[in-house]
């Protein structure tokens, strides 16, 4: 016990210490300007969950009265409904981070394992003001078809939600997990910071899909890091395709054990004065890992969107690739790709990047308007293919949804 209270108070000091450390990248937000979100009382049965709270859930891709696994749900800062199908009790748990832990003592061996509480002033709130989080694991050699599915709302106006999310898959595990973070309408400004930490042993696999729907107004602070056994596999797939004030997101996955494999997709249209600064880091430190960063970026109005994409290899046998193509629509937006490649050690490893950033080509859309269709619907229909990426493992239900904002999205560009 002297030993677990230590470990939190070393936490807290470090964290105070780092309360007013800027992130390195992203616009700086005052968090002070904020207030930390109310409580909220739990219920029993999701029949019961106000009807614009459902609305904001499904425009985050989560079906609250849909067929899943399990379910969380947290309304500003408590998590008002947490439950695990009958048919999959003893498979897997999910809950608040903060029940687990007091369920679960042992869990502080991955609290802050992975993300640096000190890391910036975001991870340092997320300590000192928590908002509770998720925690689900699932138990060795469980592979469960039906999604998981996790929902963080935000019902009130200038408020920060600071969650800290803890998932961890035993070896053999297998399962898709659909999280949707989103502001009820009405409560157009305010703070997300998400601190994700993710455990995935040998022979696991993780499809995780990250679905957000914010205020115009909102300001988002993701901080995700990610630990793949032996021949593990992990699957990140964030979407957004509405404007929001900033976001500034640079996941890292550590690809530790024995062919690991790991890819990120990003889905993004940015619209209005939204600031997007999206990226990732592969970190390839063992033999047979495999690994890529592809996104697919539309950028209108006077947007900005940073795309970032690092790649760092430790060993000789290993692969991974970064994509980016964007597409503008305006002149005052803005896409900017960053690539980077580092070898350390390992003169044999493979690792490439590809960028493409411009309009339409003016022959796809005349090719489109040869065939009977206005300039207006061809930008569209190019709008909706360009942004169909192929997602691996995504649930049907999800996919015909996303696929749907898309084309309901694409019609911004008439």
């Amino acid at each position: 016990m002297r030993v677990q209270e230590e470990y939190l108070r070393d936490l807290r000091e470090r964290a105070e210490r780092a309360l007013t450390k800027k992130a390195p990248l992203g616009p700086d937000v005052d968090l002070s300007q904020f207030y930390v979100c109310s409580p909220r009382e739990p219920v029993e049965d999701l029949r019961e969950i106000e009807e614009r709270l459902k609305e904001a859930a499904l425009y985050a891709g989560v079906e609250l009265e849909g067929e899943r696994a399990a379910t969380y749900l947290q309304v500003d800062r408590s998590a008002v409904y947490e439950r695990v199908q009958k048919a999959f009790e003893g498979k897997l748990e999910i809950m608040s981070s903060r029940e687990a832990l007091a369920r679960y003592p042992e869990l502080l061996e991955y609290w802050w394992g992975l993300v640096p509480v000190d890391a910036d002033k975001y991870t340092a709130f997320a300590e000192l003001c928590p908002t509770e989080g998720y925690f689900i694991r699932v138990f060795s050699n469980v592979k469960i078809e039906v999604p998981l599915q996790a929902c963080l709302l935000v019902s009130e106006v200038a408020r920060v939600q600071s969650v800290h999310n803890i998932v961890i898959l035993e070896d053999g595990a297998e399962v898709n997990l659909i999280t949707g973070c989103a502001s009820v309408r009405g409560a157009e400004s305010g703070v997300h910071i998400g601190v994700s930490e993710f455990y995935i042993g040998d022979n696991a696999r993780l499809t995780f899909t990250m679905v957000h729907n914010w205020g115009e107004s909102f300001h988002v602070r993701p901080r995700t890091v990610a630990k793949l056994g032996k021949n593990a596999f992990f699957s990140s797939t964030y979407v957004l395709l509405k404007p929001l004030a900033s976001i500034q997101a640079f996941p890292q996955v550590l690809l530790e054990g024995e062919g690991a494999q790991a890819t990120f997709q990003n889905i993004v249209f940015a619209k209005g004065s939204s600031y997007i600064d999206l990226g990732s880091t592969l970190l390839l430190k063992n033999k047979g890992c495999r690994g890529s960063s592809i996104s697919r970026v539309c950028a209108m109005d006077e947007a900005q969107v940073f795309a970032r994409g690092r790649l760092i290899a430790f060993h000789d046998d290993v692969q991974a690739h970064l994509e980016c193509k964007g597409i503008l629509f305006s002149e005052k937006a803005q896409i900017v790709s960053i690539p980077e490649l580092e070898v350390h050690g390992a003169p044999k490893a493979r690792l490439s990047h590809e960028a493409a950033v411009g309009p339409f080509e003016e022959e796809a859309v005349n090719y489109l308007r040869a065939r009977g269709l206005k300039r207006e619907e061809a930008l569209s229909l190019l709008t909706q293919g360009f942004l169909n990426l192929d997602l691996p493992g995504l649930p049907k239900a999800l996919r015909r949804y996303i696929e749907e904002i898309i084309r309901v999205t694409s019609r911004d560009v008439l």
